[in-house]
């Protein structure tokens, strides 16, 4: 049985042996690995997930813990849980059922979140991409879910941007629909060796709108026969996008936090932060993220703890030093998040104003005008951000929406790093005047593409700025 090849593009951090772990596991919950039955072997594994020994050794072992399988002297994985008839079906109704709501959504948001970035990374694809994707088109048999899969992970690889596939992985373990099937539905019509691209990317539009059609009308059917027998209650389990897998990384969020808290004046510069007990407390993080978050906040420039006295709020950007590896990873999520944003935020963007109402298209011009007024602009991504996450119908942008407003925070520090003895206001106050005179005049065409060119030009002079950041990824 034929194995999906998972992208050389994931991240390579501790917890991605759960994409191995719920790979497996959901074969065996659903009755596609046996009792009795082998697990590929451990080098077979590591050279499909491309991953290493350590990660699919985590998985294995962590399904022997949860009496999923055993392993042999010969290092091979044996399944020994019974998967019977009635339990497959209770296994598939439950996961579902509770997933129903958030997997229409999904494919509902994908054209408007996955779509661009998807047709960029064909766009960016050399001679030689272009040669792996006929291949596996041209092939007539082969699983439509398997090529979706390795041709969205082979595709969206060339814009090198991790936060990007790691949204992908993250959809894809939500789905789980790979995990359940290698020939679900099979293509009809080869593609000829020499068909151009736009015959190419006009298939596989084909492939994703009816495959995945088919596939949530399959489930819906099977919910609606089978999930009635158990009771699940009113509970449904929504997408959410994990980001940060290793749990030190919780200090990137937090320093992105405290920034926006800075920006917005919670925490004014001058004035001391809070004890280390109370951030910890009102974050809900441990008092040690709280240690290596402002040894991070210090090395941005943002604050400088002083024995016995606490920590300043500063904001001393001018000599913050890119090379450290700490900062450079959080810049590389802010860069990465920048190109996701200029990259989907115009499709989004429209979507979103074109279903408000009459009153909240009138109410958001009046939020940016009042901006305008209190000389308030740089807090236009913020205004922004919050629109999308109150307004926009789809749940799966919301939430992609609200962790890369996260990240954009990292930009602050950046940002006036740039600009130096500019001031911040006199940057942004020409944009906002432009959109409040958009919203006014109903041209949400324009409205949108206004925000993907400042997405766009943020991204481009953040790049200038950063160039141990560009040289990594």
């Amino acid at each position: 049985m034929k194995m999906l090849a998972f992208c050389e593009y994931m991240y390579t951090d501790d917890g991605l042996y759960r994409v191995i772990y719920e790979y497996f596991e959901t074969r065996i919950l659903f009755g596609m690995y046996r009792t009795g039955e082998h697990l590929p072997a451990i080098a077979e594994t590591e050279r499909f997930f491309h991953m290493g020994p350590t990660a699919v050794q985590s998985a294995l072992e962590l399904l022997g813990r949860k009496g999923y399988i055993r392993m042999d002297g010969k290092r091979m994985a044996i399944v020994v849980y019974e998967a019977e008839p009635d339990k497959i079906r209770e296994h598939a109704a439950k996961y579902f059922a509770l997933r129903e709501e958030g997997i229409k959504d999904m494919i509902h948001s994908v054209p408007l979140l996955m779509g661009p970035l998807w047709l960029e990374g064909l766009r960016r694809g050399t001679n030689q991409d272009w040669d792996k994707i006929r291949n596996a088109l041209a092939c007539p048999s082969l699983g439509v879910i398997s090529i979706l899969v390795e041709l969205y992970s082979l595709t969206l690889g060339t814009l090198k941007n991790k936060l990007i596939l790691n949204l992908f992985w993250e959809e894809i373990r939500y789905l789980r629909f790979p995990y359940l099937t290698d020939n679900l539905l099979e293509i009809q019509e080869t593609l000829k060796p020499e068909a151009s691209k736009e015959e190419i990317v006009a298939r596989l539009r084909q492939i994703f709108f009816g495959s995945y059609k088919k596939m949530v009308e399959d489930m819906s059917l099977f919910i609606r026969k089978e999930g009635g027998m158990y009771l699940i209650g009113n509970n449904r389990i929504p997408f959410q996008w994990n980001i940060y897998r290793r749990r030190p990384q919780l200090k990137y969020s937090l320093a992105g936090r405290i920034i926006w808290e800075v920006v917005k004046g919670a925490y004014p510069i001058g004035s001391y932060l809070p004890s280390l007990p109370q951030i910890a407390q009102r974050y809900d993080v441990s008092v040690a993220t709280v240690r290596r978050t402002l040894m991070l906040l210090a090395q941005l420039g943002v604050t400088q703890s002083f024995h016995g006295k606490g920590t300043l709020v500063v904001m001393r950007t001018a000599k913050m030093n890119f090379r450290m590896p700490e900062i450079l990873e959080g810049m590389s999520l802010y860069l990465e998040s920048l190109q996701l944003l200029a990259l989907t935020i115009r499709d989004i963007t429209l979507y979103t104003i074109k279903s408000c109402s009459g009153e909240e298209q009138e109410r958001l011009t009046e939020k940016f005008d009042l901006l305008r007024q209190e000389n308030k602009v740089h807090l236009c991504f913020e205004l922004y951000f919050k629109w999308i996450e109150h307004q926009c119908p789809m749940v799966m942008i919301r939430e992609c929406y609200r962790k890369q407003y996260g990240l954009l925070t990292w930009g602050y520090p950046i940002m006036l790093y740039r600009i130096r003895n500019q001031k911040l206001q006199l940057r942004y106050m020409g944009f906002t005047e432009e959109v409040i005179k958009l919203l006014r005049e109903k041209r949400w065409e324009d409205f949108s593409e206004a925000w993907k060119g400042l997405m766009e030009q943020e991204e481009r002079e953040a790049r200038k700025f950063m160039p141990d950041v560009n040289l990594r990824l």
